[in-house]
């Protein structure tokens, strides 16, 4: 102890950030210079799969309710599959009069209903940065709900509700004045009881991600017919967003859409099974407003299913002027390129994201959507990026209209799915094809 005491106060103070608090609370008590010096505690973290024993969460409790009143916790993660609420709830409630900055909850519960997390939670002032994993239910918030330094809010498999007219996920963004980045995984919006509504002045990201493309009704849990009750419309009210990830099903409707900021967006929409992109007369399904939210995007990573949005709408989508850079995915047709190169005349970059053919059908070696590839003669594109290649003739084939017709062309990057001599072939044929641009270099990786 006497070797420590010795050492500079900065040292000092990042052995102890190592502490538990327990030890932390006990090292306090042993030394007055230490006591000063560990009023900070830079981080306190259980998870219940490191600690054996019974009782062992009951002890990091202890530790800290053990903590002087005049110490500081920049951080807090607790991760539990199994404890009495009351007591993660004193615990909890002691950090968050401690100047926590970063708050990381993840709580698993049995119980169907969920875990309800303290009304504390949403009026702490120092908070900067919160976390809520697995099993929370959040149904209802203090009148005064106020996150004046959240910046950064994750949401994992999170539910919020309408409580007496009050939507609990409306009440959080508005309790949340300077929030800028939300990301919201294991999305299922038609499970949530809420106004539809993702409005907020200041958030500059979002992430809306889900995992399981399978859909649920309150009454019979998994439902394969279709999407659940209330999910007919959702508005995007984010006027100061610069980036957006979006993958969910998509509602019949986009009533508000502000996006006026947005810079990147990734997107991968899905219809439900019971809609498709061209039944939309059917069911009354009508996507423009969301469409017309990116005119201003500047880079864009889109699926599949997008391009066969994209497609499906071509003669009302808008103009894609700052497009400069997009990613885009196939399934085994290609009719969708055509449109969206048309609509992007400033466009600088071209990533296709799959293998750039399919397996032939019959005598076809390309697709007879795009044979002609008249579409590239107009297209400005000078990066071009294969991220699937194995160098079959169909590809090839492909690959030469590209070369062909795309005048502006100075690089081409090629990943190769073959190695040893296969690859080596495939780097001769790509020497054979002919070129429109003469600064046009190729690049295998």
């Amino acid at each position: 102890m006497g070797r420590i005491s010795d050492l500079p106060n900065e040292l000092i103070c990042h052995i102890g950030s190592f502490l538990s608090a327990k030890e932390a609370a006990l090292t306090m008590v042993l030394s007055k210079r230490w006591r000063n010096l560990f009023t900070i505690i830079q981080k306190l973290h259980f998870d219940d799969d490191d600690d054996e024993g019974s009782g062992s969460f009951d002890v990091f409790v202890d530790g800290v309710l053990a903590l002087p009143v005049s110490s500081r916790v920049k951080e807090f993660s607790l991760r539990l599959k199994n404890a009495h609420y009351d007591c993660i709830n004193s615990c909890l409630c002691n950090v968050l009069k401690r100047g926590v900055l970063v708050l990381n909850l993840c709580i698993q519960v049995a119980d169907q209903g969920g875990y309800s997390l303290p009304l504390e939670v949403f009026n702490c002032k120092t908070v900067a940065k919160m976390s809520l994993e697995h099993g929370f239910v959040i149904d209802l918030l203090p009148v005064d709900a106020f996150l004046p330094a959240l910046k950064t809010l994750f949401l994992d498999n999170v539910r919020f509700y309408d409580f007496g007219g009050r939507c609990a996920f409306k009440t959080l963004l508005a309790a949340s004045p300077v929030l800028e980045e939300l990301c919201i995984y294991g999305i299922e919006l038609e499970r949530w009881k809420w106004s539809c509504s993702v409005s907020s002045p200041t958030l500059q990201c979002l992430t809306i991600k889900r995992r399981q493309w399978t859909h649920y009704n309150e009454d019979n849990g998994l439902d394969t017919r279709g999407l659940a009750y209330d999910f007919d419309s959702i508005s995007l009210d984010l006027p100061g967003l610069t980036y957006l990830e979006y993958s969910d099903y998509v509602p019949k409707e986009y009533i508000i859409v502000n996006l006026s900021s947005l810079v990147e967006a990734k997107l991968h929409l899905c219809v439900d099974e019971d809609r498709t992109w061209d039944n939309r007369d059917a069911n009354d399904f009508n996507p423009m407003n969301l469409i017309n939210g990116f005119k201003n995007v500047q880079i864009l990573d889109v699926s599949h299913e997008v391009m066969e949005m994209l497609y499906v709408f071509q003669e009302v989508i808008p103009l894609f002027e700052k497009l400069v850079h997009i990613t885009v995915s196939f399934s085994n047709c290609w009719f969708s390129l055509p449109v969206l190169i048309e609509k992007s005349p400033n466009l600088n970059t071209l990533v296709i994201n799959n293998f750039l053919h399919y397996p032939r059908q019959g005598d076809r070696l390309v697709c007879q959507c795009v044979s002609d590839y008249s579409f590239l003669l107009s297209c400005p594109v000078k990066i071009l990026e294969i991220t699937k290649y194995r160098g079959t003739r169909g590809e090839l084939e492909q690959m030469k209209h590209f070369l062909e017709k795309l005048l502006c062309l100075e690089r081409v990057v090629v990943h190769a799915w073959v190695r040893g001599e296969a690859k080596m072939k495939l780097e001769a044929d790509f020497q054979m094809l002919p070129k429109a641009s003469s600064k046009c270099k190729i690049e295998y990786y």
